[in-house]
C-alpha cells in the first residue's frame, strides 16, 4: 500500500476529503499510529525493526549515543578496538560490578580489547564501552538496535511504504499497513465532538493488531551466548583465561 492509497482507504472510511481531513492532519494522526503499533510488534522478536549503526570511535572517548529513533533495546555491539579486527562487546551491568569505572585508569585495569575482554553498558541513551584504551577508528563502532519505521513524510506519495528509504533506515511492513489504517479511522471517529459509532470490526481492533503481529513471526530465535564479567581483582577473558 502506498501513503495516497492509504490516504483514500482512510477518507473512504471516515467519509471525509482532503478539506475535512487534510494532509498534514492525517499525517500527523498515521505516524503516532504507526510507532505505537510497531512497539506492540517489537514482541516477536523476529528483527524486522533492526538497523546496523556505525559510529566513529573517538580516542579515550567511553559514551556512544544510540539512534535517535531506537525502539527497544539493542541486538549486538562490536568494536575494531584494535583498529583492524571487529570483535564482539558483550553486555553487563555495573549494578553487578563491584570495582570503580571511574578513572580511565580503573577501566583499562580491569578491562581489554581482545574479545571476552571488552563490554558495555546502557545509560541515559547512550553505550557506554568498557575496554582497553580507544584509539580513534572511523566506524569503528558497529550497533544493531531495533528503530521505529522512518515516519511518513507525503500522504500522496506513490511509494509503497514497505519500501526502507535508505540502508539505514527502513520502511513499514506490510502486514501492518491495514491496522494502522484502521487506527487511524478510529482515531478520527472517537475524536470528534460528537463522536462517531465504530463498526464492528473496528471494535475488533485490537484482535486485529494482534493478528497482524503474528504473522511477522517465523518462529524461530539464534542462541545467546554470554560473556563473563571481569572477576574483583582478576581480569578475566570470556573463556575465563587471564589477560
Amino acid at each position: 500500500m502506498t501513503p495516497a492509497e492509504a490516504s483514500a482507504y482512510i477518507r473512504f472510511k471516515t467519509k471525509t476529503n482532503t478539506t475535512t481531513f487534510s494532509n498534514a492532519d492525517l499525517l500527523t494522526v498515521f505516524n503516532v499510529i504507526k510507532n505505537d503499533i510497531c512497539q506492540k510488534a517489537l514482541k516477536v522478536d523476529e528483527d524486522i525493526f533492526l538497523v546496523p549503526t556505525t559510529l566513529d570511535l573517538v580516542a579515550d572517548q567511553r559514551e556512544y549515543p544510540l539512534h535517535s529513533t531506537i525502539l527497544g533495546g539493542i541486538k549486538r555491539v562490536e568494536a575494531k578496538l584494535d583498529g583492524t579486527n571487529w570483535v564482539k562487546l558483550y553486555h553487563f551491568d555495573l549494578l553487578d560490578y563491584e570495582e570503580s569505572v571511574s578513572l580511565e585508569a580503573d577501566i583499562t585495569a580491569h578491562f581489554g580489547n581482545d574479545e571476552g575482554q571488552a563490554f558495555y553498558d546502557l545509560i541515559r541513551r547512550s553505550i557506554w564501552v568498557y575496554s582497553g584504551t580507544i584509539t580513534a577508528v572511523t566506524d569503528g563502532l558497529k550497533i544493531w538496535q531495533n528503530t521505529y519505521p522512518a515516519n511518513l513524510t507525503d500522504m500522496t506519495s506513490t511509494t509503497a511504504m514497505q519500501t526502507d528509504p535508505s540502508t539505514t533506515t527502513h520502511g513499514v511492513p506490510q502486514e501492518l499497513h491495514s491496522v494502522i489504517c484502521e487506527g487511524v479511522i478510529i482515531d478520527y471517529k472517537t475524536s470528534r465532538d460528537k463522536p462517531i459509532a465504530l463498526t464492528e470490526k473496528e471494535i475488533l481492533h485490537e484482535r486485529h493488531i494482534n493478528e497482524a503481529i503474528q504473522t511477522l513471526k517465523k518462529g524461530s530465535t539464534d542462541e545467546v551466548v554470554i560473556g563473563n564479567l571481569p572477576t574483583e581483582h582478576t581480569s578475566l577473558g570470556i573463556d575465563g583465561s587471564n589477560f
